[in-house]
């Protein structure tokens, strides 16, 4: 038998070589393949951030030229702001003007429209004076109408001239004596009022008042 142990170290030392080259090899490969596969992740990652961040920074000039015209904006709100308070102000001063003088107006008015009142009560007293004068005036020219009528158809019958002479007062009325020419009157009285400052119905002569008459019947208001 051939028991000879002898090893063969520089064989096994390149087999062994050979394995960790093959290994090394391999390795070294697959080390090149992920960074290249890295390589490009980071490239794209690159791009990727880049894209964004050329977005981002277009976005941001686009704020910035928002922000600018906002605040353009925001300046020119501010001085209308200021201008309408201003005119705020005087429309306020200008109202309360307005209103006072509107007071004062009102006031005058209120006063004048008090003393029309007054005025128009003082009218109607006088107005209802001059109707209580107009009607004692009515009444006077009715009963002188009576005395005309009765008179008339009295000439007509041939008594002869009658005179008549009727005085009125504030009123109401007040009648005189009633005169027949070449006889007393029918008072027991002659005509004693003056004609002047009264009512004188005549339809001849009246010896007292001294009018003479025409002989028909005649109204003289004095």
């Amino acid at each position: 038998m051939d028991n000879s142990r002898d090893l063969n170290m520089d064989c096994i030392v390149a087999e062994i070589k050979a394995q960790y080259d093959d290994i090394a090899s391999r390795s070294r490969a697959e080390a090149e393949s992920w960074y290249r596969s890295k390589c490009e992740e980071m490239k794209a990652t690159v791009i990727r951030h880049g894209e964004t961040l050329r977005r981002t920074k277009e976005e941001i000039n686009e704020l910035n030229r928002t922000i600018q015209r906002l605040t353009a904006e925001v300046e020119n709100a501010k001085c209308q702001n200021t201008k309408l308070e201003a005119a705020v102000t005087q429309s306020e001063q200008q109202g309360e003007a307005a209103l006072s003088d509107a007071r004062c107006k009102l006031a005058e008015l209120e006063a004048a429209l008090q003393k029309a009142k007054q005025d128009m009560a003082c009218l109607v007293k006088e107005y209802q004076e001059v109707m209580n004068s107009k009607l004692g005036l009515d009444i006077e020219i009715a009963t002188y109408r009576r005395l005309l009528e009765g008179e008339e158809q009295r000439l007509c019958e041939g008594i002869g001239a009658v005179n008549v002479c009727v005085s009125s007062s504030r009123g109401g009325v007040v009648c005189g004596d009633l005169c027949v020419s070449g006889s007393r009157p029918v008072t027991g009285s002659v005509c004693s009022v003056p004609c002047s400052g009264n009512v004188a119905v005549s339809t001849g002569m009246c010896a007292p008042c001294g009018q003479r008459c025409s002989g028909s019947s005649s109204v003289r208001f004095a």
